[in-house]
């Protein structure tokens, strides 16, 4: 893969083999005690992601990763001298590294690297570098071996080649007393290829692609000793189970349940909705309800303004005295429930954590050397929180290699911008199908005076285009729980999406959660059965149609989740003239903007009605009803994709030509795809501005005032030319009031 992204595995793998060591090891059960070997080359040592990893790495004392190093000097462009003459074993050794060199690397005697090896396991207290001075393509003969010919390219002197290393006269002519040994073997293999029939090169040279009996036989004795192993280990596991089940249940059970590969806790569910029905209560004892009878909504006030026109001053939050929590507190409350109820789940932040709420020192404590107990209460290799520091490319890669090892369920949790700094990580847990839990918070223009640097409006768009990620962004608290569920299915049950044409079937893959710096919640109740939690998993949903189909229970959704059957059935009822779609922080907005449409249209209505007075009693009934908006959440494009049409179409009513659907979204910016589900687009369109969320979202045009004026003008102009069944040219007086209501 990208150069850098497998040495930053291997310390995640490393990270996972010091945890599970000292969460479930004990006296005479060492039942996880390996080593990680990498190797690496001259264009890992250049990249960035390498050199934070290897930091992290020297910090944690990771002893147990032993990284060989192919020091040939050689890249693609030539040698290394144009742009690297750095000494790497110095750099190594400043990170806090055991450095070990091997001057001829190029030697084919195992017992060289065999007793490097050993020499670096002698060691407790360091990972380990070996730096081995090679030649690329050794062996491949003058001009061409140690040159960048050879390093992506077909050798061009390869039968040249072949008679040398494949056949006994090349090898015995190198006079190297391996070389003599392998020609022995070499001449051997002919005679038996020879005898049973082949081709071998007219006796003198192995055939192509041929695999001497001895080197099969070898590694097929490895993999039946390697079985072996595994039964032994399995066998060991049990013992363990015997020995420490009455003395340390829950440790017992723990590891029962991961090397079965159930790595989520049966009750975690039970607990996060415990937390939501408590939020929802609080939720919904505050938050009022929007009639689409635009009479039976909230009566005037003295003032003689209606009381709903009142609420349209603030883009998020209820528009009432009742505040929401941020976006990144929801988040923060589910995860923590999630942590601390799954013992497999492990994972950290790149020095963000205290903004955006991942760490939880009371239940995970700190993955750190024992030694560093003393300093911080809670340090130790069974800590299940990773202080990655300012390192947010080797964090991502390191929670791959972490994901690849088994029995750990991963996550990091970021400012949604900072991911940038790690996408190609996500790229490659993306086509290995790797189930990272990434959370993105601070995820637009309400970031407020950090400005466009930390205003993320294009990482969502950038996201979406990753195949194989899933990525959701919740509007409410209700969607986030929904959110978390649908990455716990990662590890509960496989799915199959036929969708993807993939060599492997796709069953698992990472989901990113991204939320809001700023208040998370809806102006008021959905009018819809469907609640949040339910709709993630269908990635959009109607919250708010245009006929009111209020549910009887003041407190809903916490049920339990259909991951596979359909959403409760919507009574049907009129069509809708406007969609609005919009994800996160926006769907309250567009929720807002319906409120504003709606009093809009009810004040040309009743201006219009008026200006009929004295016309005959036919002409004053064509006054138009009021606008009829439908608001639709979508948290996640690519679970919407992999519904059925019946079910889009029932959403967004794609199949109606004569309904304008518009999507709402500060998080992304324009030419990112929206079309495919609207007619038109509300979107950035640009960075942002540095100033207070209210500010900025005023001067970017993403109050409900702006939204509401820009749909009004769009369905005015749609009016105007969709043709409709019966249109005549304008004649007079009665052609004019047949077509009022649609210009209108």
């Amino acid at each position: 893969g990208p150069l850098g992204q497998g040495f930053a595995n291997a310390v995640g793998i490393a990270i996972s083999e010091a945890h599970l060591a000292a969460r479930f090891n004990r006296d005479g059960f060492n039942l996880f005690d390996s080593y990680v070997y990498c190797l690496a080359g001259d264009g890992c040592m250049m990249e960035g992601v390498s050199s934070e990893a290897a930091s992290l790495a020297g910090h944690l004392r990771l002893h147990k990763l032993i990284v060989f190093y192919d020091d040939n000097e050689t890249t693609i462009d030539g040698k290394t001298d144009l742009a690297f003459s750095e000494d790497v074993g110095a750099r190594f050794a400043a990170y806090g590294w055991n450095v070990l060199h091997l001057s001829n690397g190029d030697s084919c005697d195992s017992g060289l690297y065999e007793k490097v090896v050993r020499e670096a396991q002698s060691q407790t207290e360091r990972p380990t570098i070996i730096v081995m001075k090679t030649t690329i393509g050794a062996g491949a003969g003058s001009g061409v071996e140690g040159t960048s010919k050879v390093h992506g390219g077909k050798l061009p002197n390869l039968e040249t080649v072949r008679q040398k290393l494949l056949s006994p006269d090349g090898l015995r002519s190198t006079g190297d007393l391996v070389d003599l040994q392998v020609a022995d073997l070499v001449e051997e293999e002919l005679r038996a290829v020879a005898a049973d029939g082949g081709d071998a090169g007219s006796g003198k040279v192995l055939p192509k692609f041929h695999v001497p009996r001895k080197v099969l036989s070898k590694f097929r004795a490895i993999g039946a000793a390697g079985d072996r192993k595994a039964d032994l280990w399995d066998e060991k596991v049990q013992l363990y189970i015997r020995a420490f089940r009455a003395a340390e249940p829950d440790l017992v059970s723990d590891l029962e349940r991961r090397v079965s590969g159930r790595y989520l806790t049966e009750n975690w569910e039970a607990k996060v909705n415990e937390y939501l029905h408590r939020e929802q209560k609080q939720i919904y004892a505050n938050l009022r309800t929007l009639s689409n009878d635009f009479d039976r909504n909230d009566p005037e006030d003295d003032s003689g303004e209606p009381e709903l026109k009142k609420a349209r001053t603030t883009s998020s939050g209820c528009g009432s005295t009742f505040k929401y929590k941020a976006g990144r507190v929801y988040v923060a409350e589910v995860l923590k429930n999630f942590v601390a109820m799954n013992p497999a789940v492990i994972g950290g932040s790149a020095d963000v954590a205290s903004s955006c709420g991942g760490h939880f020192p009371e239940i995970q404590g700190h993955f750190l050397p024992p030694s560093f107990s003393e300093r911080h209460k809670g340090a130790s290799y069974a800590g299940r929180y990773i202080h990655f520091g300012v390192r947010e490319h080797a964090c991502l890669a390191i929670l791959n290699g972490i994901c690849s090892y088994s029995c750990l369920v991963p996550y990091s949790t970021l400012f949604t911008v900072f991911y940038q700094y790690g996408l190609p990580a996500i790229r490659m847990a993306s086509i290995s199908k790797f189930p990272v839990l990434y959370i993105g918070s601070h995820d637009s223009i309400d970031v407020g005076e950090d400005g466009p640097t930390h205003q993320p409006v294009e990482v969502l768009p950038q996201l979406r285009a990753m195949p194989n990620l899933l990525v959701i962004r919740p509007a409410n608290v209700e969607e986030i729980v929904g959110a978390f569920q649908v990455f716990a299915q990662m590890y509960t049950e496989a799915q199959l999406i036929s969708q993807y044409i993939d060599p492997k079937p796709l069953v698992r893959r990472p989901v990113f959660i991204m939320t809001s710096r700023g208040e998370l919640g809806l102006p008021y109740r959905g009018n819809t059965s469907t609640a949040g939690q339910d709709g993630v998993w269908r990635g959009a949903y109607v919250i708010h149609d245009c006929f009111d189909d209020l549910p009887n229970s003041s407190v809903s959704g916490g049920a339990a989740h259909r991951p596979h059957g359909g959403l409760r059935e919507r009574p049907s009822g009129p069509l809708p003239d406007i969609v609005l779609i919009g994800s996160g922080q926006d769907v309250a907005l567009v929720m807002k903007t319906k409120e504003i449409l709606l009093g809009w249209s009810q004040t040309f209505n009743d201006r219009l009605r008026a200006s009929f007075t004295g016309f005959p009693e036919s002409c004053a009934n064509s006054a138009p009803a009021l606008l009829k908006v439908r608001i639709v959440s979508m948290p996640c494009w690519e679970l919407f994709d992999e519904q059925d049409q019946d079910y889009q179409d029932s959403v967004l009513c794609s199949n109606f030509k004569n309904i304008l659907r518009i999507f709402v979204e500060k998080a992304a910016t324009k030419n990112t795809g929206h079309d495919r589900y609207a007619d038109l687009s509300v979107l950035m369109p640009s960075y942002g501005l540095s100033g207070k969320a209210a500010d900025v979202e005023r001067k970017l045009e993403f109050t409900p005032e702006y939204i509401a004026a820009k749909v009004w003008s769009a369905w005015m102009d749609r009016g105007r030319i969709l043709p409709q069944a019966g249109d005549a040219a304008d004649r007079g007086f009665s052609t004019w009031v047949s077509r009022l209501g649609r210009r209108a």
